[in-house]
């Protein structure tokens, strides 16, 4: 089982898959012609209507869940549909056997090639099933049932000592599970099924295999359970502010202002602006938003490809220096490692740096005196502004920028301050739009959200809260110094890390991996940890959101020219703002 597990997890899914074939997809169900037309007469001509009716519902049949399912689907998601595959093949074969014994007209044969597709597509479904669901599935018991064996010593392992035995399956299932969300894109399983399936088989080893009390076990995940629940609930109200305020296009009351005509000059204006908004803003929507507008105004695909590298840079260094500006920051500032003011003063101009490094190594390439060419318009004739454009995006803007500022003043915790800010919005939206106008309200602004990405932020976080509580962080962090004497050093490695795999479980491991009491809140060791977990994924391409988001929109970005071609500036930038931290701290200028 365990070999099947490691074959089933070394492939993509799609090599289970059987090939592609060359049916078409399955065509709408005709509707069925009520009247018939006399002996000799001429058919009608289908109406314009009908014709877009038919074309609409060969759409929707492209879009078949059973014959053309996503090779990116969740293997997860598939096994739900286990209890439903036999109910859905015996409709189908029900339904060919009824309509093969109806009288031979005209349509019946194309009935029965419709139903000949549909019985291909049904015997698609099952072969995934058979070829991918079942082996997963059955790796996933399997090592269950092996990891239960080795922690209640049913199962020896020569190498571990009877100790060791207890915590060897917790760390191998972190490990595991950790593997299969870094492979997301070889193994095809969605990363947020994952991080909730390895979030929660990391508690019930916890609970079935260590020697707690039913009282101490229920304290500590319930603590943990509030602890992440507070970093969710805050992700959650930043999005559904960001994307209401984007609903209302408030971003193009910004990006319009941009007149740059030179390649430099545009450079540098779209490098600041998407660093000052990042640091209130969701890295990964100032992305998608600035990449957007980048394709709007430049018409050359290498140089706009430039800004976008250039971009995610600028995201992830602007994010690291505000409380709200990056993921990683948010976790580290609700966690009490960092506060508002000291956070703002010790990690302002690292951030500046690593901005000014690589802006500064790519506009040494350019010559600066190049102008850059506009694509030709084609906006449509009505663009004019949602009604309360200004408002909505203003109020958003500075509600979330005074979040902190709340926080100080009243004593609640920071995702209230948030969650605040987005029922304000909710009120006003309500005010401004009608009440079945789902564009602009807080009801459709929930609908757009990206709910995987907290889900997955969950996951991750309920999983890495498993091991602090049973002191495994805390043990590797005592190994860790004892081989690297520097925790700067360790820290510098972290934002190397952070560039290859997902930066949250890193930053999550840290915060058990040093205790508050050794290093307080704003300690120098917490400044280098934020800095360098929020800058390092600029260094590779998959390293941050931002990255992957860029990579998605340019099609022509791949691994490897990100890596020939931003890497560098971002290389630079990094470190750059690694040495203004160690030069602030040298000189007693931080903020304690």
């Amino acid at each position: 089982v365990t070999l099947a597990f490691l074959f089933a997890m070394s492939k993509p899914a799609s090599s289970f898959l059987p090939g592609p074939s060359a049916r078409s997809p399955p065509p709408a169900v005709a509707v069925p012609v009520t009247k018939e037309l006399p002996a000799g007469a001429a058919m009608p001509a289908l109406s314009g209507k009908t014709t877009s009716q038919a074309s609409g519902s060969e759409g929707t049949a492209k879009e078949d869940p059973f014959g053309n399912m996503s090779p990116r689907s969740s293997s997860l998601t598939m096994l739900a549909a286990l209890p439903l595959l036999k109910v859905v093949t015996g409709a189908v074969g029900g339904a060919r056997r009824r309509l093969a014994a109806s009288p031979g007209e005209s349509r019946q044969s194309a009935g029965s090639t419709s139903l000949a597709r549909q019985a291909a597509a049904a015997e698609d479904v099952g072969g995934e099933v058979t070829r991918v669901v079942i082996p997963v599935l059955l790796a996933f018991f399997g090592w269950i049932c092996v990891m239960y064996a080795i922690q209640h010593s049913l199962l020896t392992v020569p190498f571990l000592a009877a100790k060791d035995a207890l915590y060897f399956p917790i760390i191998a299932t972190f490990i595991a599970g950790y593997a299969v969300i870094v492979l997301e894109e070889q193994t095809e399983i969605n990363k947020a099924g994952t991080a909730l399936v390895l979030g929660v088989l990391i508690w019930a080893l916890v609970g079935t295999g260590l020697d707690l009390s039913p009282q101490q076990f229920e304290t500590d995940i319930k603590t943990t359970l509030e602890d992440v629940s507070e970093v969710v609930f805050f992700l959650l109200g930043a999005l559904t502010i960001v994307e209401i305020m984007d609903a209302h296009k408030g971003f193009d009351i910004i990006t319009k202002a941009i007149s740059a005509t030179k390649a430099r000059d545009l450079l540098v204006v779209v490098a600041v602006l998407t660093f000052v908004l990042s640091s209130v803003l969701n890295n990964l929507t100032v992305v998608i938003v600035m990449v957007s507008l980048m394709q709007k105004l430049v018409k050359d695909v290498e140089f706009r490809q430039r800004l976008g590298g250039v971009i995610v840079v600028a995201s992830n260094a602007g994010g690291a220096w505000t409380p709200i500006g990056d993921i990683t920051t948010t976790m580290l500032y609700i966690g009490g490692q960092v506060t508002t003011v000291p956070l703002l003063g010790n990690l302002i101009f690292p951030s500046v740096l690593c901005l000014i490094g690589a802006v500064g190594y790519e506009y040494l390439r350019m010559d600066g005196e190049t102008p850059f060419e506009r694509p030709a318009s084609t906006e449509a004739e009505d663009d004019r502004p949602p009604e309360g454009q200004a408002l909505v995006f203003w109020g958003g803007l500075i509600g979330m920028i005074t979040v902190p500022v709340f926080t100080a003043v009243t004593q609640c915790p920071p995702w209230s301050g948030m969650m605040l800010v987005l029922g304000l919005l909710g009120v006003i939206t309500s005010l401004l739009h009608e009440p079945d106008d789902d564009r602009y309200s807080l009801k459709g602004a929930l609908a757009r959200v990206e709910v995987p990405d907290a889900l997955f932020f969950l996951g991750v976080l309920f999983a890495v809260g498993g091991l602090e509580r049973v002191g495994l962080l805390k043990a590797f962090a005592i190994q860790l110094s004892s081989l690297v004497p520097s925790d700067a050093i360790v820290a510098v490695l972290l934002g190397f890390a952070s560039a290859v795999v997902d930066n949250v479980p890193l930053v999550a491991a840290t915060q058990g991996m040093y205790d508050l009491t050794a290093h307080p809140a704003n300690d120098p060791l917490w400044n280098l940890i934020t800095y360098c977990a929020a800058t390092g994924g600029s260094l590779l391409v998959i390293g941050s959101a931002a990255g992957v988001a860029f990579m998605g929109m340019e099609k022509g970005v791949s691994f490897g020219w990100y890596t020939a071609n931003i890497a560098p500036a971002a290389l630079c930038g990094y470190f750059f703002g690694v040495g203004g931290i160690l030069a602030q701290q040298a000189l007693g200028l931080t903020l304690g």
